[in-house]
């Protein structure tokens, strides 16, 4: 079966290739989150709120999650920032607009 796509194509080979390519990349760009060194919109989440001086069960109750998913999302924001305490991880979020 042909999609509309296909039958585009068909028309005018090269302006549909480019108009599906555009579409793909502006779809892809869309979807990436805004956050430097790689930190998933969970992850900037549970960093405001330790940046606010939160305890891990004080965020995972804001964020309805277990105090352990807290500490696993903290590892991993520590592993992606290169600091090893919530001092650091504060610091760069008030340096990039976090907070």
């Amino acid at each position: 079966m042909l999609t509309p796509e296909h039958v585009l194509l068909a028309r005018d080979p090269e302006t549909t290739r480019q108009q599906i390519l555009a579409g793909a990349v502006a779809a892809s760009l869309a979807k990436a989150p805004p956050y430097p060194a790689g930190l998933t919109t969970r992850e900037v989440e549970v960093l405001r709120l330790v940046a606010q001086g939160l305890t891990d069960m004080r965020v995972a109750e804001q964020l309805i999650i277990s105090p352990r998913t807290v500490n696993t999302h903290l590892t991993s924001i520590y592993n992606k920032l290169g600091v090893d305490s919530r001092a650091a991880a504060t610091r760069f979020a008030v340096e990039h607009r976090l907070v």
